[in-house]
């Protein structure tokens, strides 16, 4: 059962998809390309480099609204999720999230993806931008035996990275002092922000300690964006994310998964985070690629 609606912003005559921030990054002269058939910005004048820099000394703003944003609900949530991914989903309590790999029958990886449980009965599956499509293509048959519901609402939502050891005290000043989450990591807070109200995980983007995904409606993205910047924050594009990854350690999607140069699949213990993002907990019960998982481990 799925609520499936296409996000697209064209351009003219241009298969490429737009984020709801596209014009935000046009107006700041940042260089546009595209990523996974996505318009997206590289890098701003001022460069990757001074882009990196200003990350890790300051804050700074990603545009993360083109990966694909799932609601799943339904009696059935729980037991769903825990079939179709590779964490233990009863271990995820409301205000966390979680790292989570979207299995194959034969162990191999369709994608890997972040559970988020901000409220009580639902949940947020944040995927890949480029895979969304074939997530749905391999998540809605097998949710046909379920009683659960999969809404796309990556139109309805958008969502920006705020990164750096200044993003906790921006965001709080946008919150009039009331602490954004808990401390720990993949902690969440559902909060208004001057009156908006955003949907806060503490996630580290780029490796930073300090680090923040930030969702709110569509209609408030570009006031976030721009007020975020008022407060001192900078645009970064996919340059800085890159290399922020790379310095931190972080694996870059594409090619840690999917096909390898003989075309066959790769494993999911080929992904350096996978031993963070498998369970073999009894409370899950068998799920799709436990036993090829289990062989391997």
């Amino acid at each position: 059962m799925e609520c499936y609606a296409p996000f697209l912003f064209p351009r003219a005559n241009c298969a490429h998809k737009r984020t709801q921030l596209y014009d935000a990054h046009v107006k700041a002269g940042a260089t546009m390309v595209d990523f996974g058939g996505w318009e997206m910005p590289i890098q701003y004048p001022e460069g990757i480099v001074a882009e990196h820099l200003f990350t890790r000394h300051s804050c700074s703003l990603f545009d993360v609204s083109h990966m694909g944003r799932l609601r799943v609900e339904g009696p059935d949530a729980v037991a769903f999720l825990q079939h179709v991914l590779t964490s233990n989903v009863l271990a995820l309590d409301p205000d966390k999230a979680q790292y989570c790999i979207i299995p194959a029958e034969d162990g191999s990886a369709v994608d890997d993806a972040y559970l988020y449980r901000f409220f009580e009965d639902w949940y947020l599956l944040v995927v890949n931008a480029a895979n969304t499509d074939k997530d749905l293509g391999h998540l809605l048959p097998i949710a046909e035996k379920f009683d659960v519901k999969i809404t796309n609402i990556t139109a309805d939502y958008a969502s920006i990275a705020v990164q750096g050891p200044k993003s906790r005290d921006l965001l709080m000043t946008l919150s009039g002092g009331v602490a954004v989450t808990e401390p720990m990591k993949n902690a969440l807070g559902v909060l208004p922000l001057e009156g908006h109200e955003a949907w806060v995980a503490k996630t580290g983007y780029t490796g930073e300690p300090l680090g923040y995904e930030v969702f709110v409606k569509t209609e408030d993205a570009h006031w976030l964006w721009d007020r975020l910047l008022e407060l001192g924050a900078k645009p970064a594009g996919l340059g800085a994310r890159d290399t922020l990854r790379l310095e931190a350690g972080m694996p870059l999607y594409g090619h840690e998964m999917g096909l390898d140069a003989e075309g066959k699949p790769m494993p999911i213990f080929a992904v350096s985070l996978a031993r963070f993002a498998v369970s073999f907990s009894e409370k899950k019960g068998d799920y799709v690629g436990r036993k090829p998982l289990a062989s391997a481990f």
